[in-house]
């Protein structure tokens, strides 16, 4: 799966694609295809697509483990897997933590 830097009307399947959405949005796509969008050899002359970058992806993964975490009814999770209720008393009782 890749998204769409330029938008563009696939003249394959004739999906229209804005910039940000996934690209295909369905089925396969070749290898030939992917090249010819990510590249300048194209209609427009400019790359339409390029892969999802996986670093960021890492790093968004990575925000999910900080703490405290919203465990929900207004109660956080602490890194040492403490309790606490409310969100700045669980901002000051993790940073105490570390």
């Amino acid at each position: 799966m890749f998204k769409v830097i330029n938008a563009f009307t696939d003249a394959d399947t004739r999906q229209v694609y804005q910039e940000g959405d996934n690209f295909p949005r369905r089925g396969q796509v070749t290898e030939e295809r992917v090249q010819e969008l990510s590249s300048n050899e194209n209609k427009l002359k400019k790359p339409l697509i390029e892969p999802f970058n996986v670093i960021t992806n890492a790093e968004d993964a990575l925000k999910e483990d900080e703490f405290p975490k919203h465990t929900g009814g207004g109660y956080f999770e602490l890194s040492n897997g403490e309790k606490v209720k409310g969100k700045e008393a669980a901002v000051e009782a993790e940073k105490e933590l570390k």
